[in-house]
């Protein structure tokens, strides 16, 4: 994982690098598939999330989208553990007001 442009992350899965922004439109898929954001981070603090939170937080926040079945197998080919430290700052940037920016 590492910073990029403002509130992104990039993230390697299966050799490639990936850009996470935590958008309106993501934030609101997530919502969607898994109810409010402020429980499920705080689930997530405490290490109660699993593959498919960490593949819908993850396949909502990616730039160009990959299909959902794909970021999964991707997330666990990686592992849970080196994956989930990206889907907490994911949770951190939304909880704490990710403004998109313009691209440079």
């Amino acid at each position: 994982m590492s910073e990029g442009f403002k509130n992104s992350l990039h993230l390697r899965l299966g050799g490639d690098d990936y850009r996470l922004r935590p958008t309106f439109q993501a934030i609101m898929d997530m919502e969607e598939r898994l109810g409010g954001l402020l429980g499920l981070a705080v689930r997530a603090a405490e290490g109660d999330f699993g593959l498919k939170e960490m593949t819908v937080i993850i396949w909502a926040c990616m730039e160009e989208r990959l299909a959902f079945d794909k970021v999964g197998a991707l997330i666990l080919a990686q592992g849970l553990t080196e994956v989930s430290p990206v889907v907490r700052a994911l949770l951190t940037l939304c909880l704490t007001g990710a403004q998109e920016s313009p691209e440079r």
